[in-house]
């Protein structure tokens, strides 16, 4: 299975932080002597679950990503017995192959080690979108500062969580069949010359995909109340694609997006209308 997330929309990048750690500051739970060497801000305590949409998003939009307001900082002074000394590089991030955590590390590796400072707000934990539904995102982290050989190990538990999507096909579905399916040599035009058979232009596109048959494989284009046997999202996840199928949009080569992929919003706003039935308004 594969996991739609994208550093694109990953870590919110501006230029580098204030020099102490902000009021809310709290020490991550490592040993008191180095508590220190790194600290966070912007979340209740280590542990955060957010629902996509609500408060704790700081982009305060449902569209399958969890923006938490976490801030990192480094050799913070005044924080409890510890004394900052300077790093001896950027702390590290584990497991190194969590998107939302090469994203954490790439914010706190732009920060001087020998220095004060604080990553900007902005984390971004993506939704877990596939044929399976839309499941909780979540991110299990370790964060490793040292000084010498002396280490302040923190860890972060991370959970994103479906918020209340009300997709609508005319204002959010259809926008994205124009601008990425309904072009030239595409699904545009009478529905027998389009791509495939199906026509996504406005004024059919509705019709050629609820209920419709695809034109490989057994499923519907869209049967409304399931992702999972509707042919529109095996072709956008990547997913269980029949013999001969392929990603769409055409020339897109699967996640992370890119090129002429849907955008993880994108994928997110179309599986989010099927699972809601599919509604035509």
């Amino acid at each position: 299975m594969r996991i739609p997330v994208a550093l694109a929309f990953a870590l919110l990048l501006a230029p580098a932080a204030r020099a102490g750690c902000p009021p809310d500051c709290v020490a991550g739970g490592g040993p008191s002597a180095t508590d220190c060497f790194v600290a966070w801000s912007g979340l209740p305590g280590m542990t955060e679950t957010c629902a996509d949409g609500e408060a704790c998003d700081i982009d305060g939009k449902v569209d399958g990503v969890c923006m938490l307001g976490l801030q990192g900082c480094i050799n913070v002074p005044g924080l409890g017995a510890c004394t900052p000394a300077g790093l001896s590089g950027p702390p590290t991030v584990k497991p190194s192959k969590d998107p939302t955590g090469q994203a954490l590390a790439a914010a706190l590796a732009a920060l001087d080690p020998a220095g004060s400072g604080c990553t900007p707000p902005g984390l971004a934990l993506p939704l877990r979108l596939s044929l399976a539904g839309i499941k909780p995102g979540k991110s299990r982290l370790t964060v490793t500062a040292s000084s010498g050989s002396r280490r302040d190990r923190d860890k972060l538990r991370l959970t994103c969580t479906p918020g209340a999507a009300q997709p609508s096909f005319a204002q959010n579905v259809q926008p994205i069949f124009t601008s990425r399916c309904a072009i030239t040599s595409c699904h545009t035009g009478p529905p027998q010359q389009a791509s495939g058979g199906q026509s996504l232009d406005a004024a059919v596109a509705y019709a050629q995909s609820v209920n419709a048959p695809a034109t490989t494989g057994k499923l519907l284009r869209v049967k409304p109340g399931s992702i999972r046997a509707s042919q529109l999202a095996h072709r956008i996840l990547g997913q269980g694609l029949p013999r001969g199928g392929a990603v769409m949009p055409q020339g897109c080569p699967g996640f992370p997006p890119a090129g002429g992929c849907l955008t993880t919003e994108e994928i997110f706003t179309i599986l989010s209308w099927i699972a809601a039935g599919a509604p035509d308004n």
